[in-house]
């Protein structure tokens, strides 16, 4: 596997984020003393991609490899600023890896919570993976997903958009515990397949928890 974006793409998306919210914090006025709007509602673009944003290159054996989109992004974030940057962030990347001829892409599967919020955009994921499969004609799209909708193992690391979802747009922590759904992923690809008509080049992975091992789990799996 290789990531089709660097560190170096990632820093520069963090610092027009950065800058964009700045702006908002900070409104100018004009010379008659009215307030600026255009610097609030202008949406954050993403330049295309330059040499030190992929290490890379369309060649013979870039096809044998698989891809592995950015897990810093957040499809699914209730903020559309940050669902809209991380739309673009992805579009980027497979627009790339299929102009460099890779044949496989790995794409981290929905974030199911946020806060209190519970696959409220798992639609805007599917739309966005939709969007893909036209982007890059001759790719097969591979979401990784957890086995089982753990709240615990969906940990936020630095560098992620999701923690950077502005307060209004999150709902208001209630203090109640969050439970492990048993479907939750299950319900996720469903819905996701859906919306994309049971894509023919869409399949799912998932990753397992490892459980320790009991002397009916080695019956059983012997047996």
């Amino acid at each position: 596997t290789v990531p089709i974006t660097t560190s170096h793409f990632h820093s520069r998306v963090l610092g027009l984020l950065s800058s964009y919210l700045a702006n908002l914090e900070s409104p100018t006025y004009d010379v008659v003393g009215t307030m600026a709007t255009t610097q609030n509602t202008r949406p954050v673009v993403v330049p295309p991609l330059s040499n030190a944003d992929s290490y890379l290159t369309p060649n013979d054996a870039t096809s044998q490899l698989v891809g592995v989109t950015s897990s810093w992004i957040d499809l699914c974030s209730p903020d559309p600023l940050i669902a809209d940057l991380s739309r673009q962030v992805l579009m980027l990347e497979v627009a790339y890896a299929a102009f460099c001829g890779i044949g496989y892409l790995l794409i981290p599967g929905p974030k199911l919570h946020h806060g209190t919020l519970h696959s409220e955009g798992v639609i805007y994921y599917a739309r966005a993976i939709q969007d893909a499969l036209d982007l890059g004609p001759y790719i097969q799209f591979h979401i990784w997903q957890q086995m089982v909708d753990n709240p615990e193992v969906e940990v936020d690391t630095m560098g992620d958009l999701a923690p950077l979802a502005r307060a209004e747009y999150l709902a208001p922590d209630e203090g109640e515990p969050l439970n492990v759904d048993a479907f939750g992923s299950w319900d996720a690809w469903d819905s996701i397949r859906k919306t994309c008509k049971y894509h023919t080049r869409l399949l799912v992975g998932m990753s397992q928890p490892l459980l320790p091992m009991t002397r009916s789990h080695c019956y059983n799996i012997m047996n």
